[in-house]
């Protein structure tokens, strides 16, 4: 019997198949013959006291250029159904999001990538910090971070960390995701006129991530780390577009390959070792120099780009790395 792989993402219609990661596992997935589904997140259900999904889309084919499905399936089916569950929504981590997590967490039959009580537990922009509490990062591998909506406690956070934030001040939303909205503030008088300036219009309810700038981000770059059940299988370098600081290449970003300093690979081996004892089976971690920045588990991206960069299909590995 073929095994059966469902995928709960964001539309087929708004994807790319030349740029997307959640394809590229597919289609490894299609390769050994497995059968492929996708639905969204509001076609998750709880029944009675089980899973089902309706509002299915079965893909046939894909490939770089394009992807073949078949969405006329009208049947509810029970998440058991399938052999495995890839988790592939895009962020905002909002309500909507919750909501799936919390309705995939209420079973345990089905292996769910990654689990949803873990991408519940864990936030992605803090998740280095639960990896330097255990023992396996050190306190110069995080970015020195403030995480609050008090103007008061940022200025505290500036005040004590002067010589941090000589280069430059990072601000972004503690929700924010993709690049979006990260704003670079040459000091700390400019940053805190801002803030006060933004708190006559509109008060600070959402917390915020202050954070000193790393120059390092324009000459070295911030480093994509990808990583399966535990191991390292591929990594480059995303460099930020003349006139910002955000390196993602949804915002313009370009990407090559540069080896990892050997300090580099020890730390990203420390991390992808705290991964896999969290039971968190893919991920991509953002480094620059020898601070981890970020650990993005919710929909982990960069596959296709390795590919494209390498000529090398890590997508294949990824995928029998993650259903084994």
């Amino acid at each position: 019997m073929q095994k059966k792989l469902l995928f709960i993402a964001d539309s087929l219609k708004n994807i790319k198949p030349n740029s997307d990661s959640s394809l590229a596992l597919a289609q490894a997935a299609l390769e050994n013959h497995w059968e492929v589904f996708w639905c969204e997140p509001n076609h998750v259900h709880i029944l009675g006291s089980s899973i089902y999904v309706n509002n299915l889309s079965q893909l046939k084919s894909v490939s770089m250029s394009e992807i073949n499905y078949d969405s006329n399936n009208k049947k509810i089916l029970p998440l058991n159904f399938f052999s495995y569950c890839f988790v592939r929504k895009d962020p905002p981590f909002d309500e909507n999001y919750k909501d799936l997590c919390w309705i995939l967490s209420s079973q345990s039959e089905v292996k769910i990538v990654n689990p949803a009580e873990n991408l519940l537990a864990f936030h992605e922009k803090a998740l280095q910090w639960r990896a330097l509490a255990e023992g396996f990062l050190n306190q110069e591998n995080i970015i020195p971070t403030c995480l609050t909506n008090s103007i008061e406690v940022i200025e505290d956070y500036c005040n004590q960390n002067q010589s941090l934030i000589q280069s430059g001040i990072v601000c972004k939303p503690w929700l924010g995701h993709g690049g979006e909205d990260v704003e670079l503030f040459k000091d700390k008088n400019t940053f805190i006129k801002y803030l006060h300036d933004k708190q006559k219009y509109q008060k600070i309810r959402q917390r915020i991530m202050v954070q000193p700038f790393l120059s390092e981000i324009y000459t070295e770059g911030d480093r994509r780390v990808l990583v399966a059940n535990g191991e390292i299988i591929g990594d480059f370098v995303r460099l930020p577009a003349q006139g910002k600081i955000a390196s993602n290449l949804a915002q313009g970003g370009s990407a090559l390959i540069k080896e990892m300093t050997p300090y580099q690979k020890e730390i990203c081996l420390k991390v992808a070792s705290f991964l896999k004892q969290k039971n968190i089976f893919f991920a991509g971690l953002d480094v620059i120099g020898s601070r981890i920045g970020e650990i993005n588990i919710t929909s982990p991206t960069g596959l296709r780009t390795f590919e494209i960069l390498t000529g090398r299909n890590i997508a294949k590995k990824a995928f029998s790395l993650l259903v084994n």
